[in-house]
């Protein structure tokens, strides 16, 4: 027995009916990348037709990682057409930052410890120093029994890195200063304060200045 043909194509015709009212062709959204050194083939995420969160462009130079608005901003890493890698860490507005998000991060200082404030200034290693300056409310300041102490550095614990010198100023009255020169970092500092700490990490080869204010 043949089968009925005309029962056949319109069966066929009701399903392309059905897929055509119910479904919409997934169209390729158009991403760009703004970044006129990787400017060309893009795929990954995209967000208002900006390439946004994690992608790969191929361009003058290739650039994988982490996106934002068109420009590479978080981790990833830069490329040359051989594959020889330019740069790799973090990125920022566009811009390569270093190898980490952040030049150095305060890990934990103890209660006594107020306030810790810390910069830096670019440096060509191995002439990179970490100077710690500390001082309290009333240190070095005078009572009726003499002269209240300075806060002092009793001990540096380095549990990465290394120093070659440290030195000592003392010259000022409230406050006590000290100079680890030739560091070698990374080098991640638990400072000793009589009995309080001070623990930072510094991932960058950088004059860093450290200035603890304790409470009295």
């Amino acid at each position: 027995m043949k089968p009925n043909n005309s029962h056949l194509n319109l069966f066929t015709l009701t399903i392309i009916a059905f897929l055509a009212t119910n479904f919409t062709p997934l169209i390729a959204q158009d991403c760009k990348v703004l970044d006129p050194n990787f400017v060309g083939i893009y795929e990954g995420n995209c967000k208002n037709g900006k390439a946004d969160g994690k992608g790969k462009s191929i361009g003058k130079y290739i650039y994988e990682g982490d996106f934002k608005a068109g420009f590479p901003q978080g981790q990833g890493k830069m490329s040359d057409s051989t594959g020889s890698i330019i740069h790799s860490g973090y990125w920022k507005k566009g811009l390569f930052i270093g190898e980490y998000e952040h030049p150095y991060i305060l890990v934990n200082k103890t209660f006594m410890v107020s306030s810790v404030t810390i910069s830096s200034d670019p440096a060509t290693p191995p002439h990179s120093t970490i100077e710690l300056s500390m001082e309290s409310v009333s240190g070095g300041a005078f009572n009726v029994h003499g002269e209240i102490p300075k806060p002092t550095l009793s001990n540096a614990n380095f549990q990465l890195g290394s120093y070659q010198n440290l030195s000592a100023i003392t010259s000022q009255q409230k406050r006590n200063t000290y100079v680890f020169q030739n560091v070698i970092f990374p080098a991640h500092v638990i400072f000793k304060i009589g009995n309080e700490e001070v623990q930072i990490e510094f991932n960058e080869a950088k004059n860093y200045k450290v200035f603890v204010t304790t409470r009295d």
